[in-house]
């Protein structure tokens, strides 16, 4: 006999029995009852089919329709597979009728017959209606006569798994109907293949009682059906129905993060470290979250990056990012299959952008008034009013001390090319200067180049203008001593011209009364013929590029 135990060749039990009263409705709807004026018409009884009425129950059901009432069933079993002339194994003529009417119906057989040997049978159906009338049909469908097999305790533990019991339990009992004993029994030492939603098959063996069970950690986010089959049972059909299939679905527990910091600031071309603690809620309480991804990401016009780095077992996180410009970063724990996603916390990531001064100098004027420039340098945008700061800075040694003798803000220019800056202040004869971005957030700080500056200091001592008073018409002789700094000390300063200033009694304004030149000793003088009361004063006003101007004491004569 052929095997019977092919899954795909043996349908469940409730689709064979749907299928057989969908056929007998369909006859009944398309032929309807035979009208009595055409009874006796001589056609034949036809049979719709015959088949097994479950395929261990050993009853053979057969579904006919005639002009007349069908007076008359027996049926004939062969074997599937044996010639045309091989004698019949059983013969069946008591049926009963099931449903319908005695002109189209289903009938069944009065008894189960017993058969020597399981299988499947071929059925021969001999029909005769009220006027005599006979045919003798071969059906279409074959009669199943082999063993069911039928699961009963199934149970799948938990239904709902969860991030604390992720393992899911399965058993049950299959035993095993004979139809030519009656008897059921258990499936001993059978393997029995359970169907999980991991898209894999876990395979376990019946005991003696023809119990098994078996267990599978489930990993698929939206869950599936489990299902089992039992195997190693020839000719056999397995009973199946809603309550052998178990549809298990994950429940996702709660999860939180904690960053270690909310604001970060990094150089551009550094990595930023996205860091912090994720927890899950579970059992009760909140508990470290392990082994789960956590993902940091961060997108906008100039691009995006990301880091994904997974929680330890104190459920810790830490993931480099490389950022080109300032952004926020969303941090989120990742969705699993016993996790919800956790509510998305932010880092505020300052990316300071590269800068730089060139073309920096400075120059001290004869006045001690020193004057600073440069350009300053920051890519592709201009910093805002708040940073746009360039200080301008001394230091006697040139390595220590600085200090911010003005602040500037450079100019509207191209940031690339540079914005220009420009500062004049008074500052010492002598010393270092350098020009600093201080930066922020946004911009990483710079410097020029340190340059050195330097002026002699002059000064005019003993400066005098006399007699006090003095007389109308006589002379007023303006004297004093020219002299340098130099070598750390005061030395004449000869062969320098000084101009004589005078200020009449009640003016603002200055006149010029000419020049006189130092001697080598520094001293020099020059007489004036008095002619109203006055202020005098002695000054180096051209010095060369090298030495400051100086004044000498103002003094004021009065002429009567």
């Amino acid at each position: 006999m052929n095997s019977l135990s092919n899954r795909s060749r043996l349908p469940g039990k409730r689709a064979r029995l749907e299928v057989l009263a969908c056929a007998s409705v369909i006859v009944g709807v398309a032929l309807g009852p035979v009208p009595a004026a055409h009874a006796d018409t001589g056609v034949a009884p036809e049979l719709l089919y015959a088949t097994d009425h479950g395929p261990s129950s050993g009853i053979v059901a057969v579904s006919a329709q005639s002009d007349s009432a069908i007076t008359s069933i027996t049926a004939h079993l062969y074997a599937a597979d044996a010639p045309a002339d091989a004698p019949e194994v059983a013969t069946i003529d008591s049926f009963r009728q099931d449903s319908g009417t005695d002109h189209q119906g289903v009938w069944l057989a009065s008894e189960a017959v017993h058969l020597a040997d399981l299988g499947t049978y071929r059925i021969v159906v001999d029909l005769t209606d009220a006027d005599g009338d006979t045919s003798h049909t071969e059906s279409r469908n074959q009669f199943w006569y082999v063993r069911t097999i039928d699961l009963q305790d199934y149970q799948v533990s938990p239904m709902q798994p969860d991030y604390s019991h992720q393992n899911v339990s399965v058993s049950g009992r299959y035993t095993v109907l004979d139809p030519r004993t009656g008897k059921t029994t258990a499936a001993v030492d059978k393997p029995v293949v359970i169907h999980t939603p991991e898209a894999s098959e876990l395979t376990v063996a019946t005991d003696s009682e023809g119990k098994f069970a078996g267990s599978f950690t489930l990993t698929q986010e939206y869950g599936g059906l489990v299902s089992t089959w039992l195997q190693g049972v020839d000719n056999a059909y397995q009973v199946t129905d809603d309550g052998d299939n178990a549809y298990v679905t994950p429940a996702a527990a709660d999860t939180r993060m904690t960053l270690d910091s909310t604001e970060l600031g990094v150089k551009e071309g550094q990595s930023a470290t996205i860091s912090g603690r994720a927890e899950v809620y579970t059992q009760g309480r909140w508990q470290p979250l392990t082994g789960a991804r956590v993902d940091a990401v961060w997108q906008s016009d100039n691009g995006s990056a990301a880091t994904r780095p997974v929680t330890d077992a104190q459920g810790h996180f830490s993931g480099k990012i490389l950022m080109p410009r300032t952004g926020t970063v969303e941090v989120q724990s990742a969705r699993g299959t016993y996790l919800k996603a956790s509510p998305t916390a932010q880092v505020k990531v300052h990316v300071a952008r590269k800068t730089s001064i060139s073309d920096f100098s400075a120059s001290l004027n004869k006045y001690s008034q020193l004057t600073a420039k440069g350009r300053l340098h920051t890519g592709s945008s201009i910093p805002g009013d708040a940073d746009n700061r360039v200080q301008l800075q001394y230091s006697a040694d040139g390595t220590t001390g600085w200090t911010t003798l003005k602040t500037v803000t450079p100019g509207s220019g191209d940031p690339e090319a540079g914005a220009p800056f420009k500062g004049t202040f008074d500052a010492p004869y002598k010393g270092y200067y350098r020009a600093y971005f201080k930066g922020s957030a946004e911009w990483q700080p710079s410097y020029s180049p340190v340059l050195y500056v330097k002026r002699t200091k002059t000064r005019i001592i003993d400066g005098n203008a006399s007699p006090e008073p003095v007389a109308k018409g006589r002379t007023i002789t303006v004297k004093g001593k020219l002299q340098k700094y130099t070598s750390s000390a005061w030395h004449a300063y000869g062969s320098q011209t000084v101009k004589i200033l005078f200020r009449p009694k009640g003016s603002t304004t200055w006149y010029d009364m000419g020049n006189t030149t130092t001697r080598s000793d520094g001293t020099f003088s020059r007489g004036y013929t008095a002619q109203r009361d006055g202020t005098w004063v002695a000054e180096l006003l051209y010095p060369d590029s090298t030495h400051l101007a100086s004044a000498g004491r103002e003094d004021y004569v009065d002429v009567r």
